[in-house]
C-alpha cells in the first residue's frame, strides 16, 4: 500500500507539473525565508550564551530622573559601585569593570589609534573568553600588560607569537602583551579590541574618578554566589543607595543623589533584549525579535494557504480516486493519512530546496547584518529540531484540510459524475485565504513604506547644520597635540579651500554629553535647572552651519569670552589651604530651548544677562550671555532636542570641525594631512566625515526597511504564485464556457475581465482587513519617536494599488492566454 501511495504522489506530480512547480517553489521560498528570520532572531536572543557562568552576572544601570526630563536609563554607574555593592552583599561573589577610550599603540614601523578597554584584573576570569596565550588569571595583574584580540596581535606582529613581545602605549609607556583573545563571537554583549589594567599608568585620571559618585562613565558586572538570587538584592537597593551614595558637592551645596540616581541589575543573558544608552553593542527590543519573527510565521503562513488553495482547487480530479479507493474498503484513515503522506512528502522536498536556498543566501545576508549566521543542521541539534519542526508543522498543518476534504467525498454520487459530490465549502475556503494571504502582504507593504518613510524623514530632517564638505579631526586632548592645537587651527584657517573652522568638546553625532546646574542669578537656590553643556571655540557655529538667532558667537580676541581660572585650577591641582569657593566668569551661548527654560521672553532677551553654573566642587561659573544659537539636534532624531548651554574653554577642546568651500572638499583633506604631518609627525591623525558620521546614527533603521522590504517582497512573491495558480486552475474549469462566450462574440478584453474581477474581489476585501491593522501597528511603532513622519491614508490606498495591479497582472497574462484560445479547442475540451 505505501508503495502504492507513492507511486500515485509521483504520478500526480508529473500530470500536473505546474501545479507542483508552484507547490515547490512557493513552499521553498516561505521555508527559506522563514529559516532565514528565525536564524537571525536566535543569533539575537542568543547573546552572551557562551560567556561562562552567564546565568550567575548582573551588569548594573543606572536610571536618572531629573528635574524636567523624562527618566534616562543607562548602562554607565559609577566607578565605586561594584566595590561598595560587592562590600555590603554576600550573595555576590565578585564584580568587574570596564570604561572604554582610545590610545595609541606602536610598535618599531606601526602605529595605530586603538579602542583600548580599561578593566579589573578578574575580567578575563570572569567571563571566561578563550585565549589563544596567556594565563587569564595573571594577564592583567602587572600595570605594564596589556591583552590584544587575535585581530590586534595579527595587525601589529603578523603570524608571529605576540605573547611577551613589546609595544609602546600613548608614545609614552612600555606594555608587554601577557595574553592574546581568541576572535569574540559577533553574538556577545561583551566586545573590546585591547584590554588594559586600571592599574596601569595611562589610567591614572580614571582612578580619580573614583571618589566622584556623580561620575557615571564605566560598566560594572557583578557576579552571584551559586544559589543565590537577584530578587533580594533589588529589593533592598533603594535603602542600599541612601546609606552609600555621597552628595555631590556644588557651590550652591550638596545635591542628594539618593533623589535622582536609582541603579538597578540587569542579567547579561538579558542585556541585548534590553538596550539603552551606553551599550557596548547596540541591542534589539524585543518587539523588534516578536516583531521579525511573527513576519517569519506569516511568510510561512502564506506559503501554507498556497499549498492548502491548491490541493483543494484540484480536489475534482482526485474524486474518481477517492471514490474507488473506498469501494474497494479503504477506510477515511487511510485515506486521510494518504493525503497527509502526500503534503509530508512536499514539504520535505520543498525543505532540500529551502535550505540550498538558505545556503546560497546566507553570504549576502550575513554581509548585510555584519553576523556570521550559520546553516549547520548535523552539528547543531536544536537547528536540527528547528526544521524537522517546520517540516511536520508545514507538511501536516497545510495538508490536514486537503486531507479531511478530500476523503468527505460520496462515492455514489462522484460515480455519478467527476464534480458531482464535491462539496462548495471549498471555493469559499480558497476565497477567505486569498484574502488573508493579500492583507498579509498588503500590510506588510504599509509597514515597509512607513518604516523607510521614517528613515527618510530623519536622514532629510533639517538637524540644525549642514553636514556637507565637513571633516571632523579628533584627539586634541591628548599630551603632544593640545599644545599645537591653536597652531593647527590658524594654519588650516589660512587654506584657501577652508571656509571655517572651529574646535568643541563634542560634536554632534558622537554620543558624548556632560550635564551639569544652570541657574539666573534671581532664581532661589535649590531651584537650578540641570542643562547639557559643551565646550566650544570661535569659529565652531560657523563650521557646521548653525544659525544665530541672537547676539553672536565667541571670539578668542574678545577677552571676556573665554573662561577665566586661577593657574592651580588649569594645571588639574587641588586648591590652596584656605581658598573657599570662588568664582570663574565667561561667555555664554544658549540654545533657544535653554532661553525657554530659564525663563527669558525671548532670544533677544536673553542677551547680555548672565546666569550661574556649576563649575567645579570649588568654583561657580558667572557667565554672560553673548548669544543664542538656534536648537540642533545634538544625538539622532530619537531623542528630543534639549536645552544647552555652550562656553568657551580651550582647555576641554577634544575635535576640530573644518568646512570646505564648494569644490574644494578634497583640496581640505589633503592640507589636513600635510598640516597634522608637520605638526604632530609621531602620532597618526584620527579623521571623519561629518555627513558619514550623522549618516551612521541611522545604519540600523537602515537595514530594518531593507529587511521589511525583502521579506514583504518575498511574501507578494509567493501570494502571486498561488494566485496565478488558481488563475490556472480556473481558466482551465471554465474553458468550455470561454468557448461558448467567445463564439457568442465575447473579445479577449471581455475574457480577461471576466476573470480579472474574479480575483480582484477577495483582493478588495483583503485592504479592508489590512489596512486598520497596520494603522494600530505602525502608529505603535512610531510612537517610540520624538520626531515622526505622520501615517498618509494615501499610503494605504498606494499599497492596495500595488496589490490590486499585482494581482491583475499575475491573473491577467494567464487569462489572456486562454482567451486567445480558438474557440472549437475549447469546445472540444471534454
Amino acid at each position: 500500500m505505501l508503495r502504492n501511495w507513492v507511486m500515485v504522489a509521483l504520478r500526480n506530480l508529473l500530470r500536473h507539473r505546474l501545479h507542483a512547480v508552484l507547490n515547490l517553489s512557493g513552499l521553498a521560498v516561505g521555508l527559506a525565508a522563514c529559516l532565514l528570520i528565525l536564524l537571525y532572531v536566535r543569533n539575537e536572543t542568543g547573546y552572551d550564551h557562551m560567556v561562562k557562568d552567564a546565568d550567575r552576572i548582573y551588569q548594573a544601570t543606572m536610571e536618572w530622573r531629573l528635574p524636567g526630563r523624562k527618566p534616562e536609563r543607562g548602562a554607565y554607574v559609577q566607578h565605586r559601585f561594584g566595590e561598595a555593592f560587592t562590600q555590603a552583599h554576600p550573595e555576590v561573589e565578585a564584580f568587574t569593570r570596564m570604561t572604554g577610550g582610545s590610545q595609541i599603540l606602536r610598535t618599531a614601523d606601526r602605529k595605530f589609534y586603538e579602542d583600548t578597554t580599561v578593566v579589573d584584573a578578574n575580567f578575563l576570569e570572569m567571563f571566561g573568553f578563550p585565549l589563544l596565550a596567556g594565563n587569564a588569571h595573571t594577564a592583567l595583574t602587572d600595570p605594564s600588560s596589556i591583552v590584544l584580540t587575535e585581530a590586534v596581535a595579527r595587525k601589529y606582529f603578523g603570524d608571529e607569537p605576540a605573547l611577551g613581545r613589546l609595544l609602546t602605549l600613548d608614545n609614552k609607556y612600555e606594555v608587554k602583551v601577557t595574553a592574546v583573545v581568541a576572535k569574540l563571537p559577533t553574538n556577545t554583549s561583551i566586545r573590546f579590541d585591547v584590554l588594559l589594567p586600571y592599574s596601569s599608568p595611562s589610567a591614572a585620571h580614571m582612578r580619580n574618578w573614583e571618589a566622584n559618585w556623580g561620575n557615571t562613565n564605566n560598566q560594572t558586572f557583578l557576579r552571584l554566589k551559586p544559589g543565590a538570587r537577584v530578587e533580594p538584592l533589588l529589593a533592598g537597593m533603594r535603602d542600599w543607595v541612601k546609606r552609600t551614595f555621597l552628595p555631590l558637592q556644588t557651590p550652591q551645596g550638596p545635591i542628594e543623589l539618593t533623589e535622582v540616581a536609582f541603579p538597578s541589575l540587569r542579567p547579561l543573558l538579558g542585556a541585548h533584549l534590553d538596550p539603552m544608552a551606553g551599550d557596548i553593542v547596540p541591542g534589539i527590543s524585543r518587539t523588534e525579535v516578536a516583531t521579525f519573527t511573527a513576519i517569519a510565521f506569516l511568510i510561512l503562513l502564506i506559503a501554507c494557504i498556497n499549498f492548502t488553495n491548491l490541493a483543494t482547487a484540484r480536489a475534482t480530479q482526485r474524486a474518481r480516486e477517492v471514490s474507488v479507493r473506498k469501494v474497494v474498503g479503504a477506510r477515511r484513515g487511510q485515506l486521510v493519512a494518504q493525503f497527509v503522506g502526500e503534503s509530508l512528502f512536499m514539504t520535505i522536498m520543498a525543505m532540500i530546496l529551502a535550505l540550498a536556498l538558505v545556503e546560497l543566501a546566507l553570504p549576502g545576508f550575513n554581509a548585510f547584518l555584519g553576523k556570521e549566521l550559520s546553516l549547520d543542521v548535523a552539528a547543531d541539534p536544536l537547528l536540527g529540531a528547528l526544521v524537522l519542526g517546520l517540516i511536520l508543522v508545514v507538511g501536516v498543518g497545510a495538508g490536514a484540510y486537503p486531507a479531511f476534504f478530500l476523503t468527505s467525498f460520496n462515492p455514489a454520487q462522484v460515480m455519478k459524475g467527476a464534480s458531482a459530490g464535491v462539496g462548495g465549502g471549498s471555493g469559499r475556503l480558497r476565497t477567505a485565504l486569498v484574502i488573508v494571504q493579500f492583507a498579509i502582504s498588503i500590510a506588510l507593504m504599509v509597514a515597509t513604506a512607513v518604516v523607510y518613510g521614517q528613515l527618510l524623514y530623519a536622514q532629510h530632517k533639517d538637524l540644525g547644520y549642514n553636514t556637507e564638505n565637513v571633516v571632523i579631526i579628533g584627539y586634541f586632548t591628548t599630551d603632544g597635540v593640545k599644545e599645537k592645537r591653536e597652531t593647527f587651527l590658524d594654519m588650516i584657517r589660512e587654506s584657501g579651500a577652508v571656509q571655517a573652522a572651529g574646535m568643541a568638546g563634542s560634536i554632534p553625532g558622537d554620543g558624548g554629553e556632560n550635564n551639569t546646574l544652570i541657574r539666573r542669578p534671581s532664581a532661589a537656590v535649590g531651584t537650578d535647572l540641570v542643562m547639557r553643556q559643551d565646550t566650544i571655540g570661535d569659529g565652531f557655529f560657523e563650521a557646521l552651519g548653525m544659525r544665530m538667532v541672537a547676539g553672536r558667537t565667541f571670539d578668542r580676541d574678545r577677552g571676556t569670552d573665554a573662561i577665566k581660572r586661577p593657574q592651580w585650577m588649569q594645571d588639574g591641582k587641588p586648591a590652596p589651604e584656605g581658598t573657599g569657593t570662588i568664582e570663574v566668569t565667561g561667555g555664554i551661548i544658549l540654545n533657544r530651548s535653554a532661553t525657554q527654560a530659564l525663563g527669558f521672553a525671548s532670544p533677544e532677551a536673553a542677551v547680555g544677562e548672565q546666569v550661574l553654573s556649576f563649575d567645579s566642587p570649588q568654583s561657580t561659573l558667572r557667565g554672560t550671555i553673548v548669544g543664542v544659537v538656534e536648537d540642533f539636534h545634538f544625538k539622532s532624531v530619537h531623542e528630543p532636542i534639549r536645552a544647552a548651554f555652550y562656553i568657551f574653554d580651550n582647555g576641554n577642546h577634544h575635535a576640530m570641525a573644518v568646512r570646505s568651500k564648494a569644490g574644494r572638499f578634497s583640496d581640505v583633506i589633503a592640507e589636513v594631512d600635510r598640516i597634522w604631518a608637520e605638526l604632530v609627525p609621531d602620532r597618526p591623525i584620527q579623521r571623519s566625515f561629518f555627513d558619514v558620521n550623522i549618516a551612521n546614527q541611522y545604519q540600523r533603521e537602515q537595514k530594518i526597511s531593507q529587511m521589511f522590504a525583502t521579506f514583504a517582497g518575498l511574501a507578494i512573491f509567493i501570494s502571486c504564485l498561488g494566485l496565478y495558480g488558481l488563475a490556472s486552475f480556473t481558466a482551465e474549469r471554465r474553458t468550455k464556457e470561454i468557448g461558448l462566450r467567445k463564439v457568442l462574440g465575447a473579445s479577449v478584453p471581455d475574457i480577461v475581465r471576466l476573470l480579472v474581477w474574479q480575483f480582484s474581489k477577495p483582493v478588495l476585501v483583503a485592504n479592508l482587513i489590512a489596512w486598520p491593522v497596520a494603522w494600530f501597528c505602525m502608529d505603535r511603532w512610531l510612537s517610540d519617536f520624538t520626531y515622526r513622519i505622520d501615517l498618509n491614508p494615501l499610503l494605504f490606498v498606494a499599497a492596495g494599488a500595488v496589490a490590486l495591479a499585482i494581482a491583475w497582472v499575475t491573473v491577467g497574462l494567464h487569462a489572456a492566454r486562454v482567451a486567445k484560445a480558438r474557440p472549437v479547442r475549447a469546445l472540444r475540451y471534454e
